[in-house]
């Protein structure tokens, strides 16, 4: 692919980035070769606006007396704003005479982005090179040869890439894509929608927090509290570090907002461009935070959600809380009684009243649920009501518990105080004995099952502890 540009034609160069590399949204276009033995002349478009086509090679004196023609041009409405991209040449040897050549200090840590942000305001500066993997420097135009050997050395700001080598140089041209307002405003639009999206999954973690911080308050097993309580001062602290990138995301949109505001296209200046670039790297910045932070919490969520779970064990969620299902009573493993212990409470073998919980010492899975009674999720079940909503949040962990193997038993936890109504599917590899009470928190469900299956084979060993039942 060759590039005709002001009747001269150059090999296209190898990679062009408009904006700093940076910035998301950044634009790329790949080409294949390199430039002429006499270097390519600085371009009239900007690479990522013009035209391919043409096959003719120029002559290597055309080509430098090119170069110096636009090297000496003084137009100030070409030097007014600082160059806004740059695209890799290739690895040549460069013999610019070092009265062309301004040498970045060393203690720049070198990369082709910090060498372009040194060189990008630099008065007559069109090109940049990197060499020794150490040194960067800006020149009018370069004067390149075949030169030995290649470009071999890593940068030592950024290991990804290359700077040059013992006798070589990475050059690249700079140039202006005029299009610093539509990036940073496109930034700026997928910043916003990144908040949103952390608004709206922290609101439903926040729920899922409240409700089982709420049952919890109301256990008096303490292994059981305690691991509910855990379950969720983990979401908590994982919801809480997101809300504190997304605050800091948010405070970021306004600079921008007043940089693009101030930015006026007919009659801008170096530090209008600066402004809105440094604005939207500062926000970019913090959106990356945001977006790490949120990754952690949904990875989490994901890890102990019961939706999830049940997804993957091919569980209709949405048909357990149909109205012919919750119309069906609870399954009988459901506040389970022996039959010695029914005795003990007037026949009552399944007693709905009961705070019913089991401890086992093998425990499987912590699963949570949320639902919005107002405005549930796809795959949910519409317009429930508290005792529905809790026999279908029971009738999930049962069956959960019914596709997991060596599951035996487990509880259901969770409130209805919020505006969403949040619990907890706790599996059991193994169960010990089985805790009951006849009081409990206003709005809260506690809720065990133990598989009848497993009952009659450990029936001696499994303790029920009727103490709290029977005082009260």
């Amino acid at each position: 692919m060759r590039v005709l540009v002001a009747g001269i034609v150059a090999e296209a160069a190898r990679h062009s980035v408009c904006l700093l590399p940076e910035k998301v949204g950044h634009k790329k276009s790949f080409l294949a070769g390199g430039p002429p033995p006499g270097g390519p002349p600085p371009l009239s478009e900007p690479p990522c606006k013009r035209n391919c086509g043409g096959s003719t090679t120029p002559t290597p004196a055309l080509v430098d007396d090119h170069l110096k023609n636009q090297a000496d041009a003084t137009d100030p409405a070409a030097v007014a704003l600082p160059f806004d991209g740059y695209f890799e040449m290739g690895c040549y040897s460069d013999n610019t005479p070092q009265v062309r050549v301004e040498f970045a200090p060393r203690s720049l840590k070198v990369s082709p982005k910090e060498c372009f942000n040194f060189c990008r305001d630099k008065p007559q500066a069109r090109f940049f090179g990197l060499t020794l993997g150490r040194e960067c420097y800006c020149t009018p135009y370069p004067t390149l040869g075949g030169g030995n050997g290649g470009c071999t050395r890593q940068c030592e700001g950024d290991a990804n890439f290359m700077c040059g080598g013992d006798s070589m140089s990475t050059v690249f041209e700079m140039h202006r894509c005029g299009d610093v307002t539509e990036v940073a405003q496109k930034d700026k639009t997928e910043a916003e929608a990144v908040i949103a999206k952390a608004d709206f999954f922290t609101g439903r973690c926040e729920a899922v927090v409240q409700s089982l911080t709420a049952a919890a308050e109301g256990i008096d097993v303490s292994d059981v509290r305690k691991r509910v309580f855990g379950l969720a001062a983990t979401l908590e602290e994982l919801r809480k570090d997101t809300v504190n990138k997304r605050n800091d995301a948010n405070d970021k949109l306004a600079p921008l907002t007043s940089a693009l505001a101030a930015f006026d296209e007919s009659a801008a200046t170096a530090d209008m461009m600066r402004a809105v670039e440094e604005a939207q790297a500062d926000l970019l910045g913090f959106v990356a935070l945001l977006e790490d932070s949120y990754d952690n919490l949904e990875a989490y969520w994901n890890d102990h959600s019961l939706d999830n779970s049940m997804a993957f064990r091919s569980i209709d969620s949405k048909a357990l809380g149909s109205g012919d299902e919750l119309s069906k009573p609870l399954p009988s493993e459901i506040n389970f009684l022996s039959s010695k212990v029914a005795k003990e409470l007037d026949g009552e073998q399944n007693h709905a009243d009961f705070t019913y919980l089991v401890v086992g010492k093998q425990h499987l899975a912590s699963l949570f649920q949320v639902y919005n009674p107002t405005n549930p999720i796809e795959g949910r079940p519409t317009g429930l009501t508290v005792p529905d909503w809790e026999k279908w949040t029971v009738k999930e962990c049962h069956q959960m518990c019914v596709m997991t193997p060596g599951c035996v038993g487990g509880n259901v936890i969770g409130a209805s105080t919020q505006a969403m109504w949040a619990s907890t599917c706790n599996l059991k590899g193994s169960v010990e004995r089985v805790e009951m009470s006849k009081s409990k928190p206003a709005s809260t469900m506690m809720k065990g099952f133990i598989f009848s299956s497993y009952y009659s084979l450990r029936s001696d060993k499994i303790e029920f502890n009727t103490a709290n039942v029977l005082i009260q």
